[in-house]
């Protein structure tokens, strides 16, 4: 690999803050007007996405995860750092792709690239972004701001993730396992509707069971989950499959909470936060024991 080659090559074009001085500089200046947030996601083969992934659907993964928490706080995608460490034995066109796609997802969310690293490694390929995001009103929707009573919300599918990453280990059709490869993120339209009427919002990455835990315990709060009402991939009353779905991850959906008198134009209602502690999950009126796995653990 020649560093400095491939960065001229691939890498500073995409670089077109103006606060980058084109990788003249060892810093950038970030561009921010109102309040200001930033996240940081890595991917990695072999946990993240399969060693054979076409690497342009890895390189829209790795701007779509980190886009995907900045819209869930209520904010627009700004500005981003880019962090490679390649493998010595992956060849120039294996990067020439993975820039490809990078490229394409940095123009179709709006983010400008201000600058990065690429370092070589005996390693996987190892990919990490640092996103920022200027938030629509005047703070970004923290995890912890629901509150007992609030409904509980999702914007889209689960278990897409699931059945894509199912597909894509076992070379079923591409148009599934695409799901797995390049998720299907939320849209700035839903990072308003976040802003204005979420009390509690977070992305779901982990599984929805987990993440909606998550979010319960950090608004001091425990949750009642209708499996019934999660709009599923593979819709079906089989509970088992239910708690597949709904414990597989990678399906990059916005879970919030909200006041019980909102309506959320693109989200269903799934539940509520409780004043109790814990889990309860119900399936036409039962109760439902939860899985000893609620999702991914790093």
């Amino acid at each position: 690999m020649h560093e400095a080659a491939w960065i001229d090559r691939y890498i500073a074009p995409l670089v077109t803050a103006p606060g980058a001085e084109g990788l003249r500089d060892d810093v950038a200046v970030l561009s921010t007007s109102g309040a200001t947030i930033a996240t940081m996601d890595t991917i990695v083969a072999g946990v993240h996405f399969l060693p054979r992934d076409p690497l342009d659907t890895v390189g829209q993964k790795l701007v779509r995860v980190n886009a995907s928490d900045i819209l869930a706080k209520g904010a627009e995608p700004a500005e981003g750092l880019l962090s490679i460490a390649w493998p010595g034995e992956r060849s120039e066109a294996d990067f020439a792709a993975l820039m490809t796609g990078i490229a394409r997802d940095l123009e179709e969310f709006g983010v400008a690239l201000v600058g990065g690293d690429l370092v070589s490694t005996e390693g996987p390929l190892t990919l990490t972004m640092t996103l920022t995001g200027l938030c629509i009103n005047s703070r970004p929707v923290r995890r912890s701001g629901g509150a007992a009573g609030n409904i509980l919300l999702i914007n889209g599918e689960i278990g897409w993730g699931g059945a894509g990453l199912r597909a894509a280990q076992a070379g079923e059709p591409a148009d599934i396992a695409q799901r797995y490869r390049v998720p299907r993120i939320s849209s700035l339209f839903a990072a308003q509707i976040v802003a204005d009427l979420a009390t509690a919002s977070m992305d779901v990455s982990d599984g929805l069971l987990i993440d909606a835990s998550r979010l319960a315990e950090a608004s001091g709060c425990g949750l009642e989950i209708d499996l019934g009402a999660v709009p599923l991939a593979n819709p079906t009353e089989d509970i088992s499959d239910i708690l597949r779905q709904c414990t597989a991850g990678d399906d990059y959906r916005i879970l919030v909470s909200a006041a019980a008198d909102k309506a959320l134009p693109g989200f269903t209602a799934i539940g509520h936060l409780t004043a109790n502690s814990g889990i309860r999950l119900i399936h036409q009126e039962q109760l439902v024991n939860p899985p000893s796995t609620l999702g991914f653990e790093h």
